[in-house]
């Protein structure tokens, strides 16, 4: 079954506080499964003490098991559940593998197992604790064995996934077309109610306008993901020196996205992604009254994730005098011939309700829209409005998620 090295599974079963969570390592004895087996029992730490599995008293489980505790035990009840219904489990659960063979019964002795057990010190109830414990060991042996999950579930996955113990996902943005809602308002209070009454969806990205971040700073970030920690943020600081400072900031602020400006000197530009890319965070470039967006472009050494071509609102607001102006939004293929077609091209300036399908149809993936959304009387309808013209729907929305 195992050639050499060793296999790895994990699963979580159950509900708190008796929640199970189990990382197995399965592999012979001769190799490093053997050595680490034989150094946890020569070398127990205090409150991690390993035990073997049994399933009673004088009855070891096969494959020889050993049981090491996660969370530290501090008292008698806290070994009671260990010593008790998990390490009764977790052994009945490798023995029931053997005999529905997902283990080779003719392996048996030349195998060893170590699973690593989570038992919260809230949890009381020693049914919930064996039953959640004993799957969980079963579940995770079976995808240690099948190598669950492969690298193709893994990249399926991914984008989708939210951690149970920190409630929301990280957005990379790789599922476009995106709605980028900017609010250039220096008012927090607007700018908390607009936020508020936003659609929840994964296709929405949230911008701190630079009027915002020049009154608030750029930890005004940190509150808007403090409203809406599963939204992306970006932080439209239109950097023109200090790139790299500037850059760090944004990260250290929890910005998923942050601006600078195509007017920049080309060393700043590159100093700005190369540390966005340092710190986890898209970088985006600005192209607003730059000349020869493509021309920049071909410059950089290092290309930026994002590209927003943009045109100004004192622009917007002087054209529109008397009647509605269309954006132009320049060549966008010309764009990803220069940076490759996985960096996302954004159009702002000027983006009404009539005029997204167009912007789409010529290669945009993120509408940034700014006062036809935050003036609006119905901030919640005009969003979703431009959500229903980009035919968006969110990740998952019918799947009823429990495992895979």
């Amino acid at each position: 079954m195992i050639d050499e090295g060793f296999m790895i599974g994990e699963a979580l079963v159950g509900e708190e506080p008796e929640i199970a969570h189990i990382d197995l390592i399965i592999g012979s004895k001769k190799e490093a499964v053997g050595t680490a087996f034989a150094c946890s029992i020569a070398q127990p730490r205090q409150g991690h003490t390993p035990i073997l599995g049994v399933i009673r008293p004088n009855l070891p489980t096969k494959p020889t098991t050993l049981i090491v505790p996660k969370v530290s035990i501090r008292n008698l009840a806290d070994a009671e559940k260990m010593f008790g219904p998990a390490q009764s489990a977790v052994a009945k659960a490798i023995a029931d593998a053997v005999e529905e063979g997902v283990i080779p019964k003719a392996e048996v002795e030349e195998l060893a197992v170590i699973v690593s057990v989570f038992i919260h010190p809230r949890g009381r109830d020693y049914q919930r604790i064996y039953r959640y414990n004993y799957a969980a060991t079963k579940l995770a042996l079976s995808r240690a064995i099948q190598k669950f999950p492969d690298i193709d579930k893994v990249l399926e996955e991914k984008d989708k996934s939210i951690h149970a113990m920190i409630g929301f996902k990280m957005n990379n943005l790789k599922k476009p077309p995106y709605l980028e809602v900017a609010l250039d308002i220096p008012d927090w209070r607007r700018v908390e109610g607009i936020i508020r009454a936003l659609p929840r969806s994964d296709a929405i990205i949230i911008e701190a306008g630079t009027p915002l971040i020049k009154r608030y700073g750029v930890e005004v970030v940190q509150k808007i993901h403090q409203l809406r920690p599963e939204t992306v943020v970006f932080a439209d600081l239109k950097t023109l020196d200090t790139g790299n400072l500037e850059a760090r900031m944004a990260g250290d602020a929890t910005a998923d996205v942050a601006g600078f400006s195509g007017l920049a000197p080309i060393g700043t530009m590159e100093k700005f992604i190369e540390e966005c890319k340092k710190v986890g965070t898209l970088s985006l470039m600005d192209t607003l009254n730059v000349p020869d967006p493509v021309e920049v472009l071909r410059k950089l050494k290092v290309k930026p994730d994002i590209v927003e071509l943009h045109r100004a609102i004192d622009v917007e607001l002087y054209q529109n005098r008397g009647q509605e102006q269309e954006s132009e939004w320049g060549n966008i293929g010309e764009v990803r011939e220069v940076c490759g077609n996985e960096v996302l091209v954004a159009v702002a300036g000027g983006i009404r309700l009539k005029k997204v399908k167009k912007a789409l149809k010529a290669g945009a993936d993120i509408i940034v829209v700014g006062r036809a959304i935050t003036a609006a009387k119905d901030v919640t309808g005009a969003a979703r409005g431009f959500l229903q013209q980009m035919g968006v729907e969110d990740v998952d929305q019918f799947r009823v998620m429990t495992d895979f």
